[in-house]
């Protein structure tokens, strides 16, 4: 696609038309197929839908981050995620201020369990996500905002009765089914590689190649450079990127065989604003 494009005004287009289109090809599936057939590539498709919700969270798509943030709202309502989403925009947010440091909300799992037993379940960042939930209405983590997850949890209420209304309750029971399989095994699979390696590793985050498009997050170590860049514009930095074996067997290191931790803080360096937005949604850190 002509880098001009790709530069112009009209080009946040593409991050809309695409999440148009796998909203629409999902409902399509989950409302003509039995799940056991639809869920493979349903769950594809949804895994990827939140990859480009993600654009949002970082205010790239729309130039007013409040309009951004009703796309995500509208997003609670449509995947039914119950507040999750806004949960989800607040920890993002955090690892980026605070990347591979004691604040970001990934350190979680390098901490030492206090109940070891546990220790590789905790680790896993879909259940890191709900002890997140529990820790904000405890106060601890005020980057996430209460009234916006009981906003989510009130549009999914809506469209759950709608759902019901119609006569669909399958419908519900299979985004939420999608929703904690995505968050607990692909989410899982990409906190792996992006951001864990052997010890001695001095770099912050990985770059990887995959079989099936990410929106170019896969691209994460210019992602991180810049986190107000779109996809369409994120290139690979490094010659050889990792191949995609290793979005497995990252895994395995980092939660069986243990043998891979939490790679460097990344280098602190002036911020361009024209290039990065996001110091305009990071949150501003807790006070003590």
């Amino acid at each position: 696609m002509p880098h001009r494009l790709l530069t112009s005004r009209h080009a946040p287009l593409l991050t809309h038309a695409a999440l148009v289109g796998l909203t629409a090809a999902l409902f399509a599936l989950l409302l003509r197929l039995p799940l056991w057939i639809a869920f493979v590539p349903c769950a594809l498709i949804e895994h990827r839908i939140g990859v480009l919700l993600h654009e949002y969270i970082h205010g790239i798509p729309f130039k007013k981050y409040r309009t951004n943030l009703w796309i995500l709202s509208a997003y609670e309502g449509v995947l039914l995620t119950f507040g999750l989403g806004e949960l989800f925009r607040g920890t993002h947010l955090a690892h980026h201020r605070w990347l591979n440091t004691e604040k970001d909300p990934a350190f979680a799992a390098e901490a030492p369990s206090q109940h070891p037993r546990w220790s590789r379940i905790t680790a896993l960042e879909g259940v890191q996500h709900l002890i997140y939930l529990l820790d904000t209405f405890r106060g601890r983590h005020p980057y996430v905002r209460p009234a916006r997850v009981a906003i989510g949890a009130a549009l999914s209420i809506a469209a759950l009765c709608s759902w019901i209304a119609l006569g669909r309750p399958g419908i519900p029971l299979s985004l939420v089914l999608l929703t904690v399989y995505n968050t607990m095994i692909p989410v899982s699979f990409r906190g792996a590689i992006e951001h864990h390696s052997h010890p001695d590793d001095p770099g912050f985050a990985n770059e990887y190649r995959v079989v099936i498009p990410l929106f170019n997050l896969n691209r994460h170590i210019h992602h991180h450079r810049e986190p107000g860049r779109p996809w369409y514009l994120l290139e690979y930095q490094t010659p050889r990127p990792l191949s995609t074996v290793h979005y497995f067997t990252h895994w395995f290191r980092v939660y069986l065989t243990r043998d891979y931790v939490l790679m460097r803080p990344l280098p602190r360096t002036p911020r361009r604003r024209a290039a990065d937005r996001t110091p305009l949604t990071t949150p501003t850190e807790p006070a003590a």
